[in-house]
């Protein structure tokens, strides 16, 4: 008589097990979207960008509506159809593919690397016009999210190499520019060539190092803040010693260009045994199959 009393009891426990364990699968098998917001805040000001470039553009062409109001409405819609949609997309490549924080940050940096090239390489070639200007820009950013959604979805680095290869290229970059400073360049157009080329060669060897560094994106960081507190004890020890005297320009930018590469290196041994390296994701992606060859397999 127990048994029959309590039958449905057992019952209800093994299918609310089963519904419970399949609830538990279900959530594993969700994507990894810890990179999201990362990656839509890219994609939502690039599209923000586009919209008042592509008004300003739209308007030297006389494609816009001509006169105050109407023209300053159509330009408005169009900077918020292109922010939305930015944010739109995003979101529902996020949601349906999901985006991890190594993806996300390979994909912001290479949209930000190229975009700078492009930005660098078309004041190089005398495209100083607004147009012009403003052509380049979102060329550049259009081929820089294409390639980096192509990279993220073929290169397997965690978020601390991916940060690593920002730090050795971004320092690399500031070490030319105060250089060119200390050896009197001019501030022209043609300034940002020269720290913008270290840069990507700054990226290179990054990517060399990244292969065998395990890094977290924590300490990659402290390696950032590290250069930043080089870059100003620097001139701030050679003020001590001189106070302010006149015609140091050089001798302070020198001092920077030297307190980068030690603050680097003091961040490198304080933090040594300080973060664990990040984890790789080995989520399957829709578009790894493209199998393309990436800088001779140097990934």
């Amino acid at each position: 008589m127990v048994s029959a009393v309590y039958r449905p009891t057992w019952a209800l426990l093994l299918a609310a097990s089963l519904t419970l364990g399949g609830v538990g699968d279900a959530r594993a098998a969700e994507p990894d979207r810890s990179g999201r917001a990362q990656a839509l805040i890219l994609t939502t000001g690039f599209g923000l960008y586009q919209g008042i470039a592509l008004s300003i553009l739209l308007e030297e062409y006389d494609l816009l509506p001509s006169g105050g109001d109407s023209e300053i409405l159509a330009a408005s819609a169009l900077t918020l159809a292109t922010t939305g949609l930015g944010f739109g997309l995003g979101w529902w490549v996020t949601e349906e593919y999901g985006v991890s924080e190594a993806e996300s940050g390979l994909f912001t940096s290479t949209t930000m690397w190229v975009a700078l090239n492009g930005f660098s390489g078309g004041l190089g070639l005398g495209l100083d016009d607004t147009d012009e200007l403003l052509w380049n820009t979102l060329v550049s950013g259009w081929t820089g999210q294409a390639l980096g959604i192509l990279l993220a979805a073929n290169v397997d680095r965690t978020a601390g190499q991916i940060s690593l290869m920002n730090t050795v290229a971004t320092w690399a970059g500031a070490e030319a520019a105060l250089l060119q400073g200390v050896f009197g360049a001019d501030l022209g157009s043609n300034y940002i060539t020269w720290p913008t080329l270290l840069a990507d060669v700054g990226l290179l060897v990054g990517v060399y190092l990244a292969r065998d560094v395990d890094i977290s994106r924590g300490r990659a960081r402290l390696l950032d803040l590290g250069a930043f507190a080089g870059a100003l004890a620097g001139p701030a020890a050679l003020f001590m010693v001189w106070g302010p005297e006149e015609n140091v320009r050089e001798w302070y930018l020198s001092a920077m260009a030297v307190g980068i590469p030690i603050g680097i290196g003091v961040a490198w041994h304080l933090t040594r045994d300080l973060d664990a390296p990040d984890e790789s994701s080995d989520r399957p992606s829709s578009s790894a199959t493209l199998m393309v060859p990436l800088a001779g397999g140097v990934f």
